[in-house]
């Protein structure tokens, strides 16, 4: 009798145990993290399909060469089938095909994409939103490239110079970057000169590693530059600058590499439930109309706000329009207190339909930038 008691409180832990690791298991596919919707790819959180690469990069297409295709192929690295129910396309020029049946733990699959190429000379970036049973959070593809007409010089489709070299703009946009997260994204790069040069970069900010591929560029050649910001190597928040030295052919080039991103409070990982029951700030009014002011005559503005929620709020950092304006803001806030915002602008020049922004980059899940408004004419 003993040991059949025994037996009963082994199978008792054992079916405790067992509805322990399930649970375990069901937050863990609650918490699995795609990419979120957007141009950019962001990684940092485990995702079901894992993909050879997120972004396609066709390069330079002439535009008499008709449809380009590519394919995406993944994996299913989680413990459960995985099916891709849908794909919306940034644009009808881009059409995705995919099979609709599961794909097993482990197995491979492949999205087929036709760029249609049909819409003239332009460097394109056109995106794949993926919708799988796995998540409610979409993975987002990529396909860039530039499409040429025959005989057009490469210094139009590439108007930033850096020495011989151009790229499309001077300063590359990341987007929004959750703070303890990376992204990691490519951009075009062009030997404008008469002859190969070597391609390096050197002295990178903390957090932002890059490279570029092939390191040597012919005349005319293109290349991709790769770089990947990571918000774990420093505390930033808002918006925050990384750049590089461009070194080429030994050379040191200026201006200098750069990227710009927004990082924000981490909110892609939370349940619904507990971006619901984050902080959040409401203000009585986000705009202030100061009617009609004078040019290097001070504006005060005063925001009435409160913290409704059972959580404190955080203000990580406070960003403005122009250097004319000085904001005083509390940087904590206790749950269901009220408190104000006071901006002083200075207008520097005359203008009708002024309009000064205050960025409040915040704790909240919900709305981690917060914008309030200063309008008037300048006289």
């Amino acid at each position: 009798m003993k040991v059949m008691h025994n037996m009963k409180l082994f199978e008792i832990k054992v079916s405790v145990a067992t509805v322990k690791l399930n649970i375990t298991s069901l937050l863990a596919l609650l918490a699995i993290i795609t990419l979120p919707v957007g141009a950019y790819a962001q990684t940092g959180h485990s995702i079901a399909l894992k993909f050879n690469e997120v972004v396609h990069n066709f390069g330079k297409i002439s535009i008499d060469s008709g449809a380009q295709k590519c394919q995406f192929i993944f994996t299913n690295v989680s413990s459960s089938p995985v099916a891709i129910s849908n794909i919306l396309s940034s644009c009808g020029c881009t059409t995705p095909s995919w099979s609709k049946a599961p794909i097993k733990p482990g197995d491979k699959g492949v999205i087929k994409v036709t760029f249609l190429n049909d819409q003239g000379p332009y460097p394109f970036d056109k995106t794949l939103t993926v919708y799988t049973t796995s998540s409610d959070k979409p993975i987002i593809l990529r396909i860039t490239g530039i499409v040429y007409e025959k005989g057009r010089p490469l210094g139009e489709l590439f108007p930033a110079k850096f020495g011989p070299l151009g790229m499309k703009v001077h300063a590359q946009d990341a987007g929004q970057i959750e703070q303890g997260l990376y992204k990691t994204q490519s951009e075009n790069i062009v030997n404008l000169g008469k002859s190969p040069v070597s391609v390096k970069f050197a002295h990178p900010s903390k957090g932002l590693t890059i490279s570029v591929s092939p390191a040597v560029l012919g005349p005319g050649d293109a290349g991709k530059i790769t770089y990947q910001i990571n918000t774990k190597a420093a505390i930033h928040w808002g918006t925050t600058r990384y750049t590089a030295d461009i070194i080429c052919n030994g050379k040191v080039l200026r201006p200098k590499f750069l990227a710009e991103c927004v990082i924000v409070t981490p909110y892609s990982s939370l349940t619904s439930e507990q971006v619901e029951n984050g902080p959040e700030m409401f203000a009585e009014s986000g705009t202030f109309n100061f009617g009609t002011a004078k040019v290097f005559k001070e504006i005060k503005a005063i925001f009435k706000a409160q913290n409704k929620s059972a959580k404190p709020l955080r203000i990580y950092k406070v960003e403005t329009n122009g250097a004319s304006i000085k904001v005083d803001c509390p940087a904590y806030i206790p749950a269901g207190k009220k408190f104000t915002i006071t901006a002083i602008a200075t207008p520097l020049k005359k203008k009708n339909d002024e309009v000064f922004i205050i960025t409040l980059i915040t704790n909240s899940p919900e709305r981690p930038l917060i914008n309030l408004f200063l309008t008037g004419d300048v006289k």
